[in-house]
């Protein structure tokens, strides 16, 4: 089991189990990321289904359920 997301991990990137980044930890509430998705990510529906994140925003949340690894400086996603 993956640690909870914590304060040390704001301003690590989030990716995807491919290794393709898709924005920064900007801050973190009850064990919850909140992520500035990257202008350019372009995510497959796949993603954005399985983090429950629509197209018109621009700050996400990522939930400890959504994390497969978290490393020194990145936070990456499980493949689902």
């Amino acid at each position: 089991m993956v640690r909870d997301i914590n304060s040390d991990d704001v301003d690590k990137s989030v990716v995807t189990s491919d290794g393709t980044r898709i924005g920064r930890v900007t801050n973190v509430n009850d064990g919850n990321a909140r992520v500035d998705r990257d202008d350019d990510a372009d995510l497959t529906d796949k993603v954005k289904s399985m983090l429950g994140w629509g197209d018109s925003d621009d700050s996400h949340e990522v939930r400890n359920e959504h994390v497969d690894r978290i490393d020194d400086d990145r936070i990456h996603l499980r493949n689902k």
